[in-house]
């Protein structure tokens, strides 16, 4: 009996030091090793994002005083002659310039690295919110380079309607809206 119980303890340490070497192996090798890994491919998404973003910005705001870029967390940041601008100090057109560069840079990466989920559909809601009609003609520049095969644009600028091959009026009336 005592043979048996010393058997099964032999057993039960062996085990033990084969947990703890995965402990270690977990914890030492393949943690950091997921987690170096996790961080190169944030990089390089953050640097892609970042080029998107820029370009666009830089294709909706002429002024060669102004510069745009995305730090690591994807927080946008304006420059104006080498000193940060606070995005609630910008104008209303940049504010909003800063916002559609945003979601396109962002709709670029989602369509890059989404394997799963292939879209073709672009919506945007008020894009264009305090553009001046040199940013509006800007817009139609950069949907023919997005290459998206369908566009929703939800606006009230009329300028629009010469970029869209279907126009859908939505009013209000008592309180229901009609096509």
């Amino acid at each position: 009996e005592h043979k048996k119980q010393i058997r099964k303890k032999e057993q039960d340490k062996l085990r033990s030091r084969m947990l703890n070497e995965y402990q270690i192996w977990i914890e030492d090798y393949f943690i950091p090793t997921i987690d170096s890994i996790e961080r190169h491919v944030m990089t390089n998404i953050n640097q892609e994002f970042d080029s998107q973003f820029q370009k666009w910005f830089g294709m909706l705001v002429e002024d060669v005083e102004k510069e745009a870029r995305v730090d690591d967390d994807f927080t946008p940041l304006v420059e104006q002659d080498g000193h940060e601008q606070e995005i609630n100090y910008l104008s209303g057109g940049e504010k909003t310039s800063v916002a559609l560069a945003y979601r396109l840079a962002l709709n670029n990466i989602v369509q890059k690295i989404s394997t799963g989920m292939k879209s073709n559909l672009l919506i945007l809601d008020e894009p264009t919110d305090g553009f001046s009609k040199e940013q509006l003609g800007k817009v139609r520049e950069i949907l023919d380079e997005i290459e998206s095969p369908q566009v929703i644009i939800v606006s009230h600028e009329k300028e629009l309607e010469s970029f869209a091959d279907q126009i859908f009026r939505v009013t209000k009336s008592q309180g229901e809206s009609e096509i």
